[in-house]
């Protein structure tokens, strides 16, 4: 009918929580509505209300392994998934009539959203949270490989983060190619405006506490230079997400003599995480991967010199920053004694 919005539907199957409030799970329906469509989200629950945006739970179901190995656990969630929610999809699809839908990843969820889209005439849009690059063993691999390139044809479009992971994903499924189109992340300024606080000799991080976001690398690196400069500390932002590669953090901190200098900050608000930013003098993601990073550009947004590693989406800070190499601590060592 003349006059009615189309509908735009967003498919999320994990829980939305407040974590998500800045990431695209959150602001890609939420600008769709301000874009003037009719935002629809589809999720598995929704743990916070999005502003404007219709939303749908489908309910969420618990993945157990056991005993088997975890790749082929996570084929057969997929598919568990894909029956739990398929059914309840195909109903909210109908009734919604959408004009378009963007969904994250799911390639078991892809063949059904394919044949639904030539009967109700919408297109289907997939974004892939991934660097561009397959890992594990060979089988592994190549079963990844033969996937994208299978279930990519049941997309019109692919949305990946940065150019990088986009060269990266050409040349892991070549086939991907002619349906990849970059689309940046972005943050959100409503909530992040910068504060009316002076800066301090803080080297921060924004992460989560696991392996690879390189968070030993930082403190490795970090410990070399803070000798010459007694007046800098290094604050790490984010929650814990690793217990045992925390204890070892601690340990290193202690054996490093970074008592005091080196504080774990935990996760925090929006209002304190602007403090943050505003705070501090650099900012470092030394991360062993990433599909874009969206702190890269939540710290640019607040004026912070950049040191991060050459990961998706690094190419974001070419000329306001230095970019190193994963894991290369020397050449992180080097970076902070330019800026500082």
């Amino acid at each position: 009918m003349s006059g009615q919005k189309k509908s735009v539907v967003t498919i999320v199957l994990d829980a939305i929580s407040w974590v998500m409030v800045k990431k695209d799970p959150v602001c890609i329906p939420y600008e769709f509505s301000r874009l003037g469509f009719r935002s629809v989200l589809i999720t598995g629950r929704a743990l916070v209300r999005v502003p404007g945006v219709e939303v749908y739970e489908l309910g969420l179901i618990s993945h157990r392994c056991g005993l088997i190995p975890l790749y082929v656990c996570n084929i057969l969630n997929s598919l568990a998934s894909s029956l739990y929610h398929g059914l309840k999809l195909v109903r909210l699809l109908v009734r919604i009539r959408p004009y378009l839908v963007l969904t994250y990843y799911y390639p078991s969820l892809l063949p059904l959203l394919s044949l639904l889209s030539r009967l109700l005439k919408f297109r289907v849009v997939v974004k892939m949270d991934w660097d561009g690059i397959i890992r594990g063993s060979y089988v592994k691999r190549l079963a990844r490989g033969l996937s994208s390139a299978l279930f990519s044809k049941f997309a019109d479009l692919v949305i990946i983060e940065s150019y990088e992971a986009l060269l990266n994903a050409a040349r892991s499924v070549p086939s991907l190619y002619s349906k990849l189109r970059v689309v940046y992340n972005g943050y959100c300024d409503e909530l992040l405006k910068p504060a009316n606080v002076p800066r301090e000799p803080i080297v921060l991080t924004v992460a989560r506490v696991e392996p690879v976001k390189g968070v030993h690398d930082l403190i490795t690196a970090f410990a070399k230079v803070a000798n010459k400069h007694p007046q800098w500390k290094l604050r790490i932002v984010g929650p814990v997400t690793n217990r045992e590669y925390f204890s070892k953090l601690v340990n290193l901190v202690n054996g490093l003599g970074l008592n005091g200098r080196v504080d774990f900050v935990g996760p925090i608000s929006d209002s304190q995480l602007v403090e943050e930013y505003s705070r501090a003098s650099i900012f470092v993601l030394p991360s062993y991967m990433e599909s874009s990073g969206i702190a890269r550009v939540e710290d640019m947004s607040f004026g912070l010199p950049v040191i991060t590693s050459e990961t998706g989406g690094s190419e974001v800070v070419r000329g306001v920053g230095i970019i190193i190499k994963p894991g290369d601590v020397d050449g992180l060592t080097r970076a902070l004694e330019i800026i500082v």
